[in-house]
């Protein structure tokens, strides 16, 4: 269906939203995200998008290209989310590889019968720090960076019951008081309180890692911890990192019609 008066159509608004919520992400994404039957379909409507000033393209490296979202995107889909300046190589892994979580999650969770959510990292920044100019922005970001999650991950049973998951991504290993100095925040966080920064209490944390050391670190430091049984730490799953989508896709489901 078209949207009266702005010339978009509502798979349009779906693309601009899942790019802004999410960062910085790809076509091959998008494809996933949204069961397009192939990569032509998404390409056509992203070089719509970006022709209207709605996404910005980037090529990272000289290898991957990435999209992500302007103010007037914003403003039109109504997300409040942080939006990128540009897309760095460290961004551009660490937002893709969160997306491709989130994905997988989404995916499993449909399979399985369970309702998935999640708040993104840029969406609970602009929760937390708000409007602002650049500089105060970076000064508040800055002052609770490690007090950001990567992600919150809600997952509601068919019972109703609700699970909300404080979610880490750690590519690189981080200084071991910084793990400290966090995991005192997690004991507070977990002990059931809620915590004036933060708009719900957490259940569990989940850390994702591949190297060895930070699986340690984690261990090591939850163990210190009258709360520490409710962090985990995982490796990120194979099929995330070997593009293996079908193992995870529920069979069955399709794209919205091309129409809307």
């Amino acid at each position: 269906m078209a949207l009266k008066y702005s010339g978009l159509k509502e798979k349009d608004l779906e693309y601009m939203t899942f790019v802004l919520r999410n960062g910085v992400v790809t076509a091959k994404q998008i494809k996933l995200k949204f069961r397009e039957p192939n990569l032509s379909r998404v390409y056509r409507r992203l070089q719509k998008l970006e022709d209207r000033g709605y996404l910005k393209h980037e090529r990272v490296a000289h290898k991957v290209g990435v999209y992500y979202g302007t103010q007037d995107a914003r403003d039109i889909a109504n997300v409040s989310a942080t939006i990128p300046q540009k897309a760095t190589i460290y961004t551009m892994q660490h937002e893709l590889l969160m997306t491709d979580l989130i994905l997988f999650y989404e995916f499993q969770a449909e399979k399985k019968g369970v309702t998935f959510r999640y708040k993104s990292e840029r969406e609970i920044r602009f929760e937390m720090i708000g409007e602002g100019d650049n500089q105060s922005k970076l000064k508040a970001f800055n002052e609770k960076r490690d007090r950001i999650p990567d992600a919150v991950f809600f997952f509601i049973l068919p019972n109703n019951q609700e699970t909300t998951t404080w979610v880490e991504l750690e590519l690189n290993k981080k200084d071991r008081k910084r793990y400290e100095e966090k995991f005192k925040l997690f004991e507070d966080l977990l002990s059931g309180k809620k915590h004036e920064d933060y708009r719900y209490a957490f259940d569990q944390v989940m850390y994702f890692a591949d190297e060895i050391k930070i699986h340690k670190l984690v261990n090591e430091a939850k163990q210190k911890l009258v709360n520490g049984m409710k962090i985990v730490v995982k490796d990120i799953p194979s099929v995330v990192l070997d593009e293996n989508w079908d193992e995870v896709m529920s069979s069955g489901r399709t794209s919205h019609d091309e129409a809307k």
